[in-house]
């Protein structure tokens, strides 16, 4: 009888032991299987990117039909003034090169240098005046289109009147200096440079160029 008892306990004992380590068995298999479905799913960078790129070309298109709308807008009249102040923009910048180079030698001529600066003047007059009839005579969506261009445009022309007017303060000496007289012109050359780049970006901007 006891040693029936004996074997009873012996055999409660093995099974319990089983029934131990198929529990840590399951459970090691179940950690990989719950990483399974996380690796599976796609990461968030690439979805963002594909949304940057469609939004761009979203952005490429909105532009290009902006400016198909406004090409239809231009007048010939508004292509006229615009090639005459690229144009005069052309002459102003070679007559400032040209009393750069007149103005800085050894036979600066004072006499001389006052006619070239009533040249160049004259020219720029002209060309300020026939682009103040080009924007005027813009539509309310072409000029909402250029607003920037216009403000960076009216910041050049004020400074090329200064220097004009530096110019003029240095002519009005009994001997000018031509040094000084070849550095504003080489001035005034470099930013009306600057201003032909603004207009012929507006240009391109409202569809003036054919």
């Amino acid at each position: 009888m006891r040693r029936n008892a004996i074997v009873v306990v012996a055999l409660l004992a093995l099974a319990a032991a089983g029934v131990g380590a198929q529990g840590r068995g399951g459970g090691g298999q179940g950690g990989p299987a719950g990483r399974g479905p996380g690796q599976g799913q796609p990461t968030p960078q690439a979805g963002g990117g594909q949304g940057g790129q469609s939004g761009q070309g979203t952005s490429s298109r909105d532009r290009q039909m902006q400016r198909d709308r406004l090409r239809t807008q231009v007048t010939d009249q508004q292509r006229d003034q615009y090639r005459t102040c690229d144009q005069d923009m052309d002459r102003i910048r070679t007559q400032a090169r040209d009393m750069t180079k007149s103005s800085a030698g050894k036979a600066f001529n004072a006499d001389q240098a006052r006619q070239q600066r009533d040249q160049l003047r004259e020219q720029v007059q002209n060309m300020q005046q026939e682009h103040e009839r080009l924007m005027q005579g813009l539509m309310n969506d072409q000029r909402d289109a250029v607003q920037t261009r216009t403000r960076t445009m009216q910041q050049i022309q004020d400074r090329i009147n200064t220097r004009l007017q530096q110019m003029d303060q240095e002519m009005a000496k009994p001997a000018p200096d031509g040094k000084r007289i070849s550095e504003q012109a080489r001035v005034i050359e470099r930013e009306m440079q600057s201003w032909q780049n603004q207009h012929r970006g507006m240009g391109d901007d409202l569809g003036f160029k054919q």
